[in-house]
């Protein structure tokens, strides 16, 4: 195993169980700032006031804003000033206690919370990995098939519903034109990224952030509009796919032909070439194919054969995998025996 993948497996992991807890602290600072301040405010009334000790005048705060009385000085030797803070202060800070410990209590439990902060430092400290960037639902199917080739990834998307479809901590839920979130998804360490944005000018404004965090980063984009395609080069994609026109070509060409397997994309493509697979129905000679099309594997008991000439006999039982214009498969399935 290299040291990249032990790094991003299994120590990230475990130094993860330790940090985690602090992350999530980040998340409540505001309101322990806002809760210290009323606490120091309510105690210095009562330093002021009742002469206390710091120790006891904290401890006087605590009950005041908590309800719970264990505290309270005599009425009636009470200075009318000090009755008027204390009053102003119990009706300010008895919701806002109430409200924030609410909202401290439900951050801290919140499994989603542990998740987004497991996921953003994660991805902070991870190397060579890939980020997913974008609410197109194609994100899902990279998610699968990076998955099945055992990469490490983290996805960062606007969407909900991609961020709860995926259910791991290798989502961040967050804005990608936000550049705090790319960097929490490690875009200054990757290997590559992927962006898939439902909306092409977005897909342009995030590949553009993405460039200025890490230039030699290898960037891949989706882009709705094939016209699109040499602005996002301009703007550092190494790789632009037009997913609208890639999807026609494959209906277009299924249509034609039901044997239809594959499309060989080019960016600078000079021609449509697609791939189709051929159930050898009776014996035929590889050079009675029409020209247009070039064999390229033959599938023998279950095994890939790449090794032939053009006098090499097909045998019913056999499958064939050729390269060439669809136009002429259905040619090729006559050919071979097929309907």
């Amino acid at each position: 195993m290299d040291k990249i993948r032990l790094w991003n497996r299994y120590i990230l992991r475990l130094l993860e169980i330790f940090t985690a807890p602090y992350s999530v602290l980040r998340k409540i600072y505001p309101q322990l700032i806002t809760l210290s301040i009323v606490v120091y405010v309510i105690a210095l009334v009562f330093v002021y006031y009742q002469h206390l000790d710091w120790i006891s005048a904290i401890y006087a705060a605590v009950n005041v804003i908590t309800t719970v009385g264990l505290y309270a000085p005599d009425i009636n030797t009470m200075p009318s000033d000090e009755k008027l803070f204390l009053t102003i202060l119990i009706l300010f800070t008895v919701g806002l206690f109430a409200s924030m410990v609410q909202s401290l209590i439900g951050t801290i439990v919140n499994r989603a919370t542990w998740i987004d902060v497991r996921a953003r430092w994660r991805g902070t400290h991870m190397k060579s990995h890939i980020v997913l960037i974008g609410d197109s639902l194609s994100i899902l199917s990279a998610v699968k098939k990076l998955n099945q080739m055992d990469k490490d990834f983290v996805v960062l998307t606007p969407s909900k519903e991609i961020y709860s479809e995926i259910k791991s901590d290798k989502v961040i839920l967050g804005d990608p034109k936000d550049e705090n979130n790319l960097i929490s998804a490690g875009i200054k360490n990757a290997l590559a990224a992927i962006i898939a944005m439902d909306n092409d000018s977005e897909t342009l404004l995030v590949t553009l952030k993405v460039q200025k965090l890490n230039p030699p980063l290898t960037v891949v984009t989706v882009v709705k509009d094939p016209s699109l395609v040499d602005l996002m080069k301009t703007a550092g994609a190494d790789v632009v796919i037009p997913y609208e026109d890639i999807i026609g070509r494959i209906l277009a060409f299924t249509s034609v032909s039901k044997n239809f397997a594959g499309i060989i994309f080019s960016p600078e493509r000079k021609g449509d070439y697609s791939i189709a697979i051929f159930d050898v129905k009776k014996e035929v000679r590889l050079k009675d194919l029409p020209d247009e099309v070039v064999p390229i594997a033959i599938v023998r008991n279950g095994n890939l054969d790449p090794y032939f000439t053009k006098d090499t006999v097909l045998k019913p039982g056999e499958a064939l995998f050729v390269l060439g214009d669809p136009l002429y498969f259905k040619e090729v399935e006559r050919i071979l025996g097929g309907s």
